[in-house]
């Protein structure tokens, strides 16, 4: 209980920090920097999707992809591309590099434990794409990176549980072999009973539907966010790690000079998001060389509640996250936490 107050209080103080610089909240201007961290420790259990880590980076308001300083080279290429909207659109780029891990029930075997998921690592670099309106948002998103060994998944577990005195899982010899990973990613979200102001107390509701394709995941998404607070953020919400979320992105039109304004918000937030699976490597093993495999579910679902607090430049979230059975065989449902931590400069 300590060990989560404590990572509370460390996350939760940059959020105050950078308030402190700017007296006068304008729009961003420099982007969105957000730290994503997620883990079963949460709910004591040390088992299945076990941690994830996200950097992520959003340009400002951009009137063409091809305008970022930094990756505009690259995606300027999908300017014009059919589907991604008019000049009156709000563009961002975002650039993003995480890693996840997965572990079984039973790590203090050493030994492959056949009817329990696959040891495995995936570390990744992401490049997306986003075109916005008031009340929709489009994110196209690519990742690439590797899984097995080269993921330095067991490096982090072993430095992470060292650190805090406790034993490491036994069983990482039997993780995923080397594979370079490749995923696509859409997805297209709106934003109901929107308001421009964004004053007082207030509610909104963010369906959204996506598809991800690749060698790592293969899956079709349909979701759906219910935010209710005070001074709802003039943005999307704030998801948990997945194929398809990229740093919040606030709009930056006329209506952001109201919200950007106030100076604190906080809301309740309720998440629903249904999944149909045709492939998951943590799960299904190596594409192109044996591996340990488990038989998935065809359908996951992930049900989330949580808080968010919006102040000045800043916003954090942390969600409480249940996930259904993803194999046969699998023992219990998993539960664990997401900590989200936005500034905009």
């Amino acid at each position: 209980m300590k060990t989560r107050l404590y990572l509370m209080v460390v996350l939760a103080f940059p959020c105050l920090a950078p308030a402190q610089l700017a007296p006068d909240l304008q729009p961003a201007r420099f982007g969105a920097l957000t730290f994503y961290f997620e883990n079963d420790a949460f709910s004591s259990t040390d088992r299945d999707y076990t941690n994830g880590m996200r950097i992520s980076w959003t340009s400002p308001s951009l009137s063409r992809f091809g305008d970022d300083a930094n990756v505009g080279g690259v995606a300027g290429l999908f300017d014009g591309a059919p589907g991604t909207g008019d000049s009156s659109y709000e563009r961002n780029v975002a650039i993003s590099i995480g890693q996840s891990m997965f572990t079984p029930v039973d790590v203090r075997n050493p030994a492959l434990v056949a009817n329990e998921r696959p040891y495995a690592g995936w570390f990744y670099v992401g490049l997306g794409l986003v075109w916005k309106k008031a009340t929709v948002k489009n994110t196209l998103l690519f990742n690439i990176g590797v899984i097995g060994p080269w993921s330095m998944a067991e490096e982090t577990q072993r430095f992470a549980h060292d650190s805090l005195g406790q034993r490491s899982p036994q069983g990482w010899d039997n993780q995923l072999r080397n594979e370079v990973g490749i995923n696509a990613s859409y997805e297209r979200k709106w934003r109901l009973h929107h308001n421009a102001a964004s004053h007082g107390v207030g509610w909104d509701f963010l369906p959204y539907v996506g598809a991800t394709l690749g060698n790592v995941y293969t899956h079709g998404t349909l979701g759906g966010e219910l935010r209710i607070g005070y001074n709802l953020p003039d943005d999307f919400g704030t998801g948990a790690i997945s194929d398809s979320a990229t740093t919040p992105t606030p709009m930056e039109g006329a209506s952001s000079s109201n919200s950007w304004a106030h100076r604190f918000g906080c809301h309740l937030f309720a998440r629903a998001e249904g999944r149909a699976v045709a492939r998951n490597i943590f799960l299904d093993g190596n594409t192109f060389r044996e591996s340990h495999s488990v038989d998935k579910k065809p359908f996951v679902a992930d049900l989330s509640v949580g808080f968010a607090i919006n102040w000045r430049n800043s916003k954090l979230s942390y969600a409480y996250i249940y996930r259904t059975c993803e194999f046969k065989g699998q023992p219990d449902e998993q539960i664990f936490g997401s900590i989200a931590l936005s500034i905009f400069f």
